[in-house]
């Protein structure tokens, strides 16, 4: 009998030691999948830095950066800030067409630091900053999350309108633009004259129609349906809000703010306070451009994208990779900042009972 006890014992230790290697080797690939998708990011980011820098003078770059006029590039972080307050505001519309009412300065403290953590993992500022108003004000996440994708969609309807005003204002920009970058224009014209291009696109919708018409029932399919219907709910609330010129006022402002902050720097540096508004509201929208590239503040794609437009407006080479390395720092360096203090004071923002949970509690005492 002991042998047979100790046999279980020993059989139960094993047991035990196999599921917590399991549980270990699940973190370390947890791990090591974060990691991976932290670095890889930068290291795309970085190479293409390598690229631009690599055959300038590095000694004549840094003479070139200490003639700017930093009390101007301070001066346009203001309006940076102000930028992504308005996106606050616009945010608390969305929510509030859905019925929940979170605290005004926790929406702008998560906008905040949703940049912070995105030069920490790409896009992740989204879903923290949807994650973190349902901590701490109670907003279901679907609700967040869905108001989220509202948010981003108009974003791409801003900056839409922004590249259709570009068009308008000055069309040699881009034809001077894609002369200038041949390669970026025949990588365009190569990808949009591919069979496989198109090909892919009709395999995809052909999949996808397949699956929905004979899986109905296939559990990706459904959490999908569920998305989706979520989605357009979220949207259907949106259209019945009753301050869409509010909503519409505070989009204006949100990237009025923007271009503000990135146009003043121009009054920094002698090669480009003489451009106009109209080239820096052309090299702001190719800036805006790089920024949606997957990597920390669109490193890399921001700064290709401000030196090769200033190319077009005679700003020498060197002279834009100094604008576009000065400018990305100290504005990067700033949303860091903030960010990293949004994270921590969204903690302690004062806060009371939903006002929905106050209207209902009302309505019971009066009856």
């Amino acid at each position: 009998m002991k042998v047979y006890s100790k046999m279980q014992e020993s059989g139960l230790f094993c047991t035990f030691v196999n599921n917590n290697f399991d549980e270990m080797e699940e973190i370390r690939s947890r791990i090591v999948k974060k990691v991976i998708k932290t670095l890889m990011p930068l290291i795309i980011g970085i190479a293409v830095l390598w690229l631009l820098y690599k055959d300038i003078n590095l000694n004549e770059l840094w003479e070139i950066i200490k003639s700017a006029n930093f009390y101007i590039i301070a001066f346009s972080l203001l309006f940076g800030l102000a930028g992504n307050i308005f996106r606050a505001l616009r945010w608390e519309l969305t929510i509030q067409s859905l019925g929940y009412y979170p605290k005004r300065m926790s929406l702008i403290y998560a906008v905040m630091g949703n940049y912070a953590v995105n030069f920490l993992l790409p896009r992740a500022g989204e879903v923290w900053r949807s994650g973190v108003i349902t901590k701490y004000d109670k907003v279901p996440l679907s609700a967040t999350f869905g108001t989220l994708i509202v948010d981003r969609f108009f974003d791409v309807v801003a900056m839409l309108f922004i590249l259709l005003l570009c068009f308008a204002l000055d069309f040699n920009f881009f034809i001077s633009y894609f002369n200038s970058n041949p390669a970026v224009g025949s990588g365009l014209i190569a990808t949009f004259s591919s069979f496989w291009f198109y090909a892919t696109i009709i395999a995809v919708s052909l999949l996808l129609y397949l699956l929905f018409r004979f899986l109905p029932n296939f559990y990706l399919l459904k959490k999908i349906k569920l998305f989706y219907r979520g989605i357009k709910q979220d949207i259907l609330m949106v259209r019945k809000m009753k301050q869409k010129g509010l909503f519409v006022f505070y989009t204006l402002l949100c990237w009025f703010g923007y271009y503000l902050y990135f146009y003043f720097c121009f009054y920094a540096f002698g090669f480009t306070e003489h451009l106009g508004p109209v080239a820096g509201l052309l090299v702001f929208a190719m800036s805006s451009l790089g920024v949606a590239a997957p990597t920390q503040g669109g490193i890399g794609a921001w700064h290709f994208m401000v030196i090769t437009s200033l190319l077009v407006y005679g700003v020498s080479y060197e002279q834009g990779s100094a604008f576009a390395g000065a400018v990305f720092t100290i504005q990067s360096v700033w949303l860091i900042l903030i960010g990293i203090f949004s994270i921590f004071a969204i903690q302690y923002v004062k806060r009371d009972l939903p006002e929905t949970t106050q209207t209902s509690n009302k309505e019971s005492n009066d009856n």
